[in-house]
């Protein structure tokens, strides 16, 4: 009986302490991952599909040293506003050969994960002589498009005003590489962590967020886990911001104030929600994530005629 007993004590225990798991990054020197992105976005109004757009990208990183305390890597991305200004003129990558991958230098603590962007300055004046170079091309090839893509870029360009706004661009294309480290994960517990991020919809403001991450499942045959990550943004201010700015439009242009009251009412009626969700597959074994799955979705309802729109954007990301 009492051999019985001590092995349904055993089993309780097992039970009620479950497992803790604290992943470190254990990468090699001359490491290589291709990174492909392939991104599928879809616009419905009322349900109805009304576009579907495919874009595929591409990265690489590098392991570049094994430091005692950091890793250096190598993250060569496609920079974007040079791919973007292809839509308006396509052989301007030919001719713009020297602006088509912006390269980060990076050193990842081996301990706490925390990233720290060292050619931050490099990065930036590559930045900024690839618009120059960019515009000036576009003048010349297709005039008329020079305004648009001017506009298209200041995102873009007051993102790399700054190694903060550096790192949070490295943090929006390629920080899912960091994502298991240094947390005490429990299988099917939520680890919330409050902080702050880009507002998507007006990159030049930063908005409250919450970062919901949990360790889904664990496969020990093949070593590998899945992690969900949800992300929740404040975006209460953003869209007083808006209306707020809708008001005063229609105050400058000389609006009557029932107008106005109307108008008023009809952002008030305002419906909309953001969305964002992880599924990311992580090898414990070499310490790489193998797959990402990143879902991201907005909700409105017009307040003017009613219709719910909906816009589903779902990059499907693999690492090799």
């Amino acid at each position: 009986m009492r051999k019985i007993i001590t092995v349904a004590l055993i089993l309780f225990s097992t039970l009620s302490f479950s497992q803790e798991y604290n992943f470190k990054p254990k990468w090699n020197k001359g490491d290589v991952k291709q990174i492909s992105v392939n991104t599928v976005e879809k616009e419905y109004e009322d349900g109805k599909l009304i576009s579907d757009t495919t874009h595929y990208n591409e990265a690489r990183i590098k392991v570049l040293k094994d430091n005692k305390e950091d890793y250096i890597l190598e993250i060569l991305l496609e920079n974007q506003a040079l791919k973007t200004a292809q839509l308006f003129y396509d052989k301007l990558g030919e001719e713009l050969k020297d602006y088509r991958d912006l390269k980060l230098i990076y050193s990842i603590n081996k301990k706490t994960a925390e990233s720290d962007l060292l050619n931050w300055k490099e990065a930036q004046k590559f930045m900024t002589e690839s618009f120059g170079q960019i515009s000036t091309v576009i003048e010349k090839k297709v005039p008329d498009m020079a305004s648009i893509i001017k506009f298209t870029f200041l995102p873009i360009e007051i993102t790399f005003e700054s190694k903060e706004g550096i790192e949070g661009y490295m943090q929006t294309n390629i920080g899912y590489i960091l994502t298991p480290f240094n947390q005490n994960f429990k299988l099917g517990e939520t680890i919330t962590t409050a902080e702050s991020a880009n507002n998507p919809f007006n990159q030049m403001q930063e908005v409250s967020a919450t970062n919901l991450l949990t360790l889904e499942s664990v496969d020990e045959q093949t070593k590998t886990c899945i992690i969900n990550e949800k992300l929740e943004l404040d975006l209460s201010q953003f869209i007083e911001m808006m209306k707020g700015m809708m008001q005063q439009m229609s105050k400058s242009s000389g609006v009557n104030d029932s107008t106005i009251t109307e108008k008023s009412k009809e952002m008030d009626d305002f419906d909309f929600e953001f969305n964002n969700f992880k599924v990311i597959t992580f090898n414990y074994e070499t310490s790489w994530v193998e797959k990402v799955v990143n879902t991201g979705t907005v909700l409105s309802t017009r307040p003017k005629d009613g219709v719910k729109t909906k816009k589903e954007v779902i990059a499907t990301i693999i690492v090799k």
